[in-house]
C-alpha cells in the first residue's frame, strides 16, 4: 500500500471514530473516542508531512544538480 493510501486510510479511521463518538451518550466515552480520532489524524499528518518533505528534498537536490550542470557548461558567447 502506498504511503498516500495509508494516509487516506488513517483519515478514514479518524472519521469513523468521530461518527462513533457522535453516537455515544457518556461524555467520558465521547472524549476517549475523540482522542482516538485525534491520534489517527496526527499519525496521518505526520506520515503525510514525511512524504511531502521527502519530495521537497528530492526536488531541491534535482534543482541543485541542474544548477551545477548549467554553471559548468562553457559559455557560447564570443568575447
Amino acid at each position: 500500500m502506498t504511503t498516500m493510501k495509508l494516509v487516506a486510510e488513517y483519515r478514514r479511521f479518524a472519521e469513523e471514530y468521530r461518527k462513533l463518538s457522535a453516537k455515544l451518550a457518556k461524555p467520558a466515552d465521547k472524549i476517549a473516542v475523540e482522542l482516538m480520532a485525534s491520534a489517527w489524524d496526527k499519525v496521518a499528518t505526520e506520515r503525510e508531512d514525511r512524504v511531502l518533505n521527502k519530495i521537497v528534498r528530492e526536488l531541491l537536490v534535482d534543482r541543485t544538480c541542474q544548477d551545477q550542470v548549467h554553471s559548468e557548461q562553457p559559455s557560447n558567447s564570443l568575447v
